[in-house]
């Protein structure tokens, strides 16, 4: 074994990184490198003979006698006051966290240990910070919480009190249409109607744009097939886009994809709808394309199209494109904003390409499945939001 010269090891020592101590069995200081003189504001022959107690804080001094003891007693390589909260002193007074590492060190006729002693200051700062940003995070989190529940409560109450009048209004008014024969007596109860039906169809977007950013809808995944969801989609605007002289197209395709079905349906009556709306003449078609991961959805139309300065708004709240001077508005602008909450709501990719007077495709990407399915034409007859 070579044996290496006090000067070398005096000077490894005073050159480490770590303020560097080593003391007798009695708690006397024998040794202090450069760092502890930087660390505690002492010179260096201030301290060596003195006890290592001068470098606490008084009120932990005859506590640290008897753990220096203890050490003693059971000497072995490990840090001191696991788990605890160690103090250091300044020679200005000053306190400070540390940590400290004890090692025995093999000496004649003398048990000696050595401590490296580490300003953790930063350290503890950083960690008090992590702790108070936890504390405001989880206190946000549980006002979030509550906030929506509370809406979601409102929007329970509001969709009760605001429908109930508007269902004995449409009520009321089918009777005056019944009973009116005046031309018109008859217009104006029909111009009431429509009234009407744009206030719920109103109410009813602005429920569901509620439902989901509360976090009161839930998706179920499941794997199903998307003919059923596809034969849904035909019943029910087949006439829709009939009425207008739209050609109604849907291609049939055997395939499976994994998400929720309903809400899926959902977003395609939102996307279908939009397209019949701005679509004057030719044709409005649901098609797929797949490969073994993905099964894409399109609703392709040939409609009035997007100007490209208006594509970064159109998913936006209550924005309608502008159509050109012989168009008509219909609707508030929030279909497209609610097919755009499902799709993040379901974690998929809404993609639109368009240009102006050149139609437009939309379409969402879905997992493929292989699973089994379940009847569902049921749910594509009813919103999946509200049940209506």
């Amino acid at each position: 074994m070579i044996a290496i010269p006090p000067a070398l090891a005096r000077s490894v020592l005073d050159d480490a990184p770590d303020a560097m101590i080593i003391i007798d069995e009695f708690g006397t200081i024998w040794f202090a490198n450069r760092q502890v003189s930087a660390l505690f504001g002492y010179a260096r022959e201030e301290i060596i003979g003195e006890s290592i107690e001068k470098l606490m804080p008084e009120r932990f001094r005859a506590e640290h006698i008897g753990h220096r003891g203890d050490f003693l007693g059971n000497i072995r390589v490990r840090r001191m006051g696991a788990g605890l909260d160690l103090t250091g002193q300044r020679r200005d007074g000053t306190e400070f966290p540390l940590e400290i590492s004890l090692s025995p060190v093999e000496d004649v006729g003398r048990t000696l240990v050595a401590a490296a002693i580490r300003d953790v200051s930063e350290r503890k700062h950083v960690e008090a910070e992590l702790l108070v940003a936890r504390d405001a995070i989880e206190a946000m989190r549980e006002l979030a919480d509550r906030a929506n529940q509370g809406r979601k409560r409102f929007l329970e109450a509001a969709s009760h009190d605001l429908r109930q009048p508007l269902q004995t209004l449409a009520l009321l008014n089918d009777r005056l249409r019944r009973l009116s024969t005046d031309p018109d007596a008859i217009e104006a109860v029909s111009r009431q109607e429509q009234a009407i039906s744009q206030i719920s169809r109103l109410l009813n977007a602005l429920f569901d744009i509620g439902k989901l950013e509360s976090g009161a809808i839930k998706p179920e995944l499941t794997d199903f097939p998307v003919a059923t969801l596809f034969e849904g989609m035909r019943a029910e605007f087949a006439a829709i886009a009939a009425e207008k002289g739209l050609h109604y197209e849907i291609e049939h395709w055997e395939g499976w994809v994994h998400s929720d079905p309903s809400l899926v349906a959902q977003l395609l009556r939102n996307l279908i709808s939009n397209a019949i709306q701005f679509t004057r003449e030719g044709s409005v078609r649901l098609s797929c394309r797949h490969d073994a991961a993905r099964v894409r959805i399109e609703v392709l139309d040939t409609g009035v199209g997007i100007p490209p300065e208006q594509l970064p708004y159109i998913f936006d709240d209550f924005h309608q494109v502008q159509l050109p001077a012989d168009g008509t508005h219909e609707g508030y602008g929030l279909g497209l904003s609610i097919a755009r909450r499902l799709a993040r709501l379901l974690g998929l990719e809404l993609d639109v390409v368009s240009k102006a007077a050149g139609g437009s495709a939309f379409s969402i990407a879905l997992p493929a499945s292989r699973g089994a399915a379940v009847p569902l034409r049921a749910q594509h007859t009813t919103s999946p939001i509200d049940g209506r």
